[in-house]
């Protein structure tokens, strides 16, 4: 028990944090059907680190950061105004050319670096291992501070993603709070796609929410039930990989599936939770 603590104390810690801000931020991303939108951030996040690499900057420092703060930047930029664009084209077709160009952008840079495969494979899986007390506290700063505005205009938020494919695309204030909306959303990205990688964050974004709809139409109920599955599977999960001494992340995300599996399987067609 005492080296499960040792190991274990801060990625338990950060997975806690994550499910509460990723699900909160999945279930405005299932209302607004962009279901891929984190993933194509989180890899313009990584894509970011790519190019640090090719300065030789250290994954861990500012510098790093920073460049995946502007990529992902540019991404939220370009989701927000072309959010004009959805009653054209989906959403999620733009996501998906965003994500394939970040991708290969990734691998291309990763073919000129003498360890730039193994950094992709990385940022790609994550490790959840390598999260540190440090890096846990600027984490919750970080949810702390986006928290504060996503609170005062919760009513706002959650407007444009109810109202999502019925708003005028158009309208410069969507778009605002588009970018806003992504931009808070992005920056938990840059501070977790290093530890977490970008397979996890899609999983904790997504699966709690899902199986929060399965069983309810109320965001709030959708959002506490969502938290509570994805924090007690994301525990089972680091419990399961300490003791079978399997990676981490991807026994997370098998146990999270394994859940979503169970989720449907106990659903009915009518939700327990109505509006």
């Amino acid at each position: 028990m005492s080296d499960f603590l040792t190991f274990m104390a801060a990625p338990a810690a950060a997975c806690l944090i994550f499910s509460g801000v990723f699900t909160y931020f999945g279930c405005h991303v299932l209302k607004r059907e962009i279901i891929f939108v984190d993933i194509a951030l989180a890899q313009l996040a990584a894509l970011g680190i790519m190019i640090a690499e090719i300065f030789h900057q250290d994954h861990g420092d500012w510098e790093t950061w920073g460049f995946s703060l502007l990529t992902m930047l540019a991404g939220a930029i370009f989701f927000a105004y072309t959010r004009r664009l959805i009653h054209r084209i989906p959403q999620e077709a733009v996501i998906g050319i965003v994500y394939v160009v970040g991708a290969s952008v990734a691998l291309l840079i990763a073919s000129k670096s003498a360890h730039g495969a193994e950094h992709l494979r990385n940022i790609l899986n994550g490790s959840i291992l390598w999260m540190t007390w440090p890096r846990v506290m600027i984490l919750l700063g970080m949810v702390l501070v986006i928290a504060v505005p996503h609170w005062i205009y919760r009513d706002r938020f959650w407007k444009v993603s109810d109202q999502y494919r019925q708003t005028n695309g158009k309208d410069p204030s969507y778009i605002l709070w588009d970018f806003l909306f992504y931009l808070s959303l992005g920056l938990i990205i840059v501070i977790s796609v290093k530890t977490a990688g970008v397979f996890l964050i899609f999983t904790f974004l997504i699966v709690p929410a899902v199986v929060g709809a399965l069983f309810s139409t109320k965001f709030i109920s959708q959002f506490v039930i969502g938290s509570l599955v994805s924090g007690l599977t994301s525990l089972v999960g680091l419990v399961v990989s300490f003791n079978l001494d399997l990676p981490t992340g991807a026994t997370l995300v098998c146990c999270f599936g394994l859940v979503f599996l169970v989720g449907i399987l106990l659903s009915k067609s009518d939700p327990l939770i109505e509006n």
